[in-house]
C-alpha cells in the first residue's frame, strides 16, 4: 500500500510543479474578475471580504455575462440542446429507432434537469471565462441511479493538477481535497481510515485531513505497478491516499473518464487553457486604477484641501459642519484647486470599459437591445457570434459536451434506466448532434436555402409545371422538419410512409378496376338490350319501313 501512495504522491508533486507558473496568473485573474474564487496562492478565510482592491465592477458583470450566454446557448436548462442519432442514415429512418433515440434524449434531459447539474455547469463555464480551464466531476451516486441519479461538482482551480494523452485530450487528473475526520469516516468507512482519523473521530471530528484521488487511464497504473490481483480491468484506474495517514483507502475504475476538463484555448505545448480575461487584464487593470485616481479627485473636488497662511489662524481650522475657525484676515483660508479635467477622466475609463466588454464579446452576447427584436437580428446576432465563438465551442464539443454525454449514456444503460436497444441498431455506431439555439442557427442557412428553392420552383413552376419533379420533396420535408427542431414521434418513418403510399395506390386501383367491371356490365347490358330489340320481327317491320321513307326523302331531295 505504501508503495502505491508513494507512487501517487511523486506523480502529484510532479504535476504540481509544471502547475506552479499558472497559479500566479490564476490569483490575479480572479482578485479582479471573480473574487469569490480567488483563493490559489492567498488562502482568505470563508466569509472573508475579498473586494478591498476593486473600484470597478465592468470585469466581473462581463465574465458573468458570457458565462450566462454560453450556458444559455450551449446547455439550456429549459430548451432541448442536443440529440442522439445514428451514424447510418438509413436507419435514422426507421421508426422504431427514431423513438428509441428521442426516448432516450428526453430520459437524458430529465436526468439532467432532476440533478445539480445546472447549477454546477453554471460555475464551470465562470471558471472557463476567467482562467481558462474549468473541471466538472460527474459520478453515479452512491445509493444508485434509480435512487439519487447522477452528481456533478465543479472542482476549484486550486483542486485539480491534469496532464493530456499524445492527442491533447486530458486523460488524468489529481485532485486534492480537504474533508473533515467526520465526513472521512462517512466516506470511506470508518474501518477503513487509518489511525489519526479514527483517533480525530473520537476528540476532534471537525479536524482537517488532506486526500488525494488520482484518476488516470489503467495502463499508466499497470506500467507502474505491474498486473496485481484485483486490479481493475475498467479504462480508468481510481484511488484514493490519505495524506496525514500515507494509505490508499479506496482503489477502482471508470468506464468512462469522470473528470471533464474543457479549456477555452490553449497554446501548442501548454496544457491550461488561456481565456478572454488573459487579453483583457490589462485593460482591467488599467480602468480599476483609473477609478481609483478619479475617486481620490473626485473626493478632493467635493471636500478640497485648504491653503492657510501662516500664523494667519488663531487656533486650528474647523472643517466641521457649524465649526468656528478665527482668523486674523479674509484671505487666511482659501481651497486648494486641484483643476482635474472630468472630461478627458469619462473619456477613458470610457474606452477601457468597451474594450473590456468586447473582450467578452458583450456587444454580440446581448440580443436584447431594443423593445423587441425581429427573427432575421438575432439570426444575425447568433451567427455572429458563431464566428467569434466557432474555435471555443469545437474545443467545447469535443472536451466537455461529447464526454458528458457519453458519460451520462454510459451510466444510463449499465443502470437499464433507458429502453431497450432496438435489435436492429445492436452495435450501430450512435452519434451526438446538438441542435441548442446556437447550434441550430448555424444550419438555418440550410432552412433558408430549402425555403428559397421552393419560392423560386413555384415562381417558375407557373410557366412550366414539371419543374417541381426536380425536388426531392420528400428529403426536403424531413431536413426541414430536422432543422426546425420538429419532435420525430411527430414524423412518420419512411417505411410507414411507404406502406401508406402502397396501400393507397392498391385502393385507388381496387376503385378503378371496380368501376371499369361496372362500366363494362352497363355497356353489356346496353349491348344485350339493343340486340334483342334488333331481333323481335315487329321491330324489324318498322325499321324497315322507316328506312325506306328515310331513303325515298333523300331521292327526292
Amino acid at each position: 500500500m505504501n508503495e502505491k501512495f508513494d507512487y501517487i504522491k511523486k506523480r502529484y508533486e510532479a504535476m504540481k510543479t509544471t502547475r506552479g507558473t499558472w497559479e500566479d496568473h490564476w490569483q490575479e485573474i480572479l482578485d479582479y474578475v471573480m473574487p469569490r474564487k480567488a483563493d490559489v496562492i492567498t488562502m482568505r478565510t470563508k466569509g472573508e471580504k475579498r473586494t478591498e482592491i476593486l473600484f470597478d465592477s465592468t470585469a466581473i458583470q462581463a465574465n458573468t455575462l458570457l458565462a450566462a450566454s454560453l450556458q444559455g446557448t450551449l446547455t439550456s436548462p429549459s430548451l432541448p440542446w442536443f440529440s442522439i442519432k445514428l451514424r447510418d442514415k438509413e436507419l435514422n429512418e426507421n421508426e422504431d429507432v427514431a423513438r428509441f433515440l428521442e426516448d432516450t434524449a428526453r430520459r437524458m434531459y430529465d436526468a439532467f434537469n432532476d440533478s445539480n447539474f445546472n447549477t454546477e455547469v453554471h460555475e464551470m463555464y465562470l471558471d472557463l471565462t476567467s482562467i481558462g480551464t474549468g473541471c466538472l466531476f460527474v459520478e453515479e451516486s452512491k445509493k444508485g441511479f434509480d435512487t439519487d441519479g447522477v452528481h456533478f461538482n465543479t472542482l476549484h482551480c486550486a483542486e485539480f493538477f491534469i496532464q493530456e494523452n499524445i492527442n491533447g485530450y486530458v486523460d488524468t487528473v489529481y485532485r486534492r481535497y480537504k474533508m473533515t475526520a467526520r465526513q472521512a469516516a462517512q466516506e470511506f468507512g470508518e474501518d477503513v481510515v487509518g489511525e489519526k482519523i479514527v483517533e480525530a473521530l473520537k476528540k476532534k471530528p471537525e479536524q482537517q485531513f488532506t486526500f488525494i484521488h488520482a484518476v488516470e487511464p489503467t495502463e499508466d497504473y499497470k506500467r507502474a505497478h505491474g498486473v496485481q490481483q484485483g486490479m481493475t480491468q475498467l479504462p480508468f484506474h481510481s484511488c484514493h491516499v490519505c495524506e496525514e495517514d500515507k494509505m490508499v483507502l479506496r482503489t477502482g475504475g471508470y468506464n468512462e473518464f469522470p473528470y471533464l476538463v474543457p479549456r477555452w484555448s490553449k497554446a501548442t505545448g501548454e496544457i491550461y487553457g488561456r481565456s478572454p480575461s488573459y487579453n483583457a487584464l490589462p485593460d482591467i487593470k488599467t480602468l480599476n486604477k483609473a477609478v481609483e485616481i478619479g475617486l481620490k479627485a473626485w473626493a478632493k473636488a467635493i471636500d478640497p484641501p485648504l491653503l492657510v497662511q501662516d500664523d494667519g489662524v488663531i487656533g486650528r481650522v474647523r472643517t466641521t459642519p457649524a465649526g468656528i475657525t478665527v482668523i486674523r484676515n479674509d484671505g487666511a483660508i482659501k481651497p486648494l484647486q486641484v483643476g482635474s479635467n472630468w472630461q478627458i477622466t469619462d473619456l477613458k475609463e470610457g474606452q477601457l470599459r468597451t474594450a473590456i466588454r468586447q473582450a467578452y464579446y458583450s456587444d454580440q452576447l446581448q440580443l436584447q437591445e431594443g423593445p423587441q427584436m425581429t427573427a432575421t437580428e438575432v439570426q444575425v446576432r447568433y451567427e455572429l457570434m458563431q464566428r467569434l465563438l466557432g474555435p471555443t465551442l469545437g474545443r467545447f464539443q469535443s472536451e466537455f459536451l461529447n464526454p458528458l454525454i457519453e458519460r451520462m449514456f454510459g451510466i444510463m444503460l449499465r443502470a437499464e434506466a433507458l429502453m431497450p436497444l432496438p435489435e436492429v441498431i445492436q452495435g450501430a455506431k450512435i452519434d451526438i448532434e446538438y441542435v441548442g439555439p446556437l447550434a441550430r442557427s448555424q444550419r438555418m442557412e440550410e432552412a433558408n436555402a430549402i425555403d428559397k428553392l421552393y419560392q423560386l420552383a413555384m415562381m417558375v413552376g407557373q410557366i412550366d409545371p414539371a419543374v417541381m419533379q426536380n425536388i426531392n420533396h420528400d428529403a426536403a420535408i424531413r431536413l426541414r422538419a430536422e432543422l426546425l427542431g420538429v419532435p420525430k414521434t411527430i414524423m412518420r418513418g419512411t417505411d410507414e410512409v411507404q406502406d401508406m403510399r402502397e396501400a393507397q395506390a392498391m385502393a385507388q386501383q381496387q376503385a378503378a378496376e371496380m368501376q371499369a367491371q361496372q362500366e363494362a356490365a352497363a355497356l353489356g347490358k346496353t349491348q344485350a338490350e339493343t340486340a334483342k330489340i334488333v331481333a323481335d320481327p315487329d321491330t324489324q317491320g318498322v325499321m324497315g319501313q322507316a328506312t325506306k321513307e328515310a331513303e325515298m326523302m333523300m331521292d327526292q331531295g
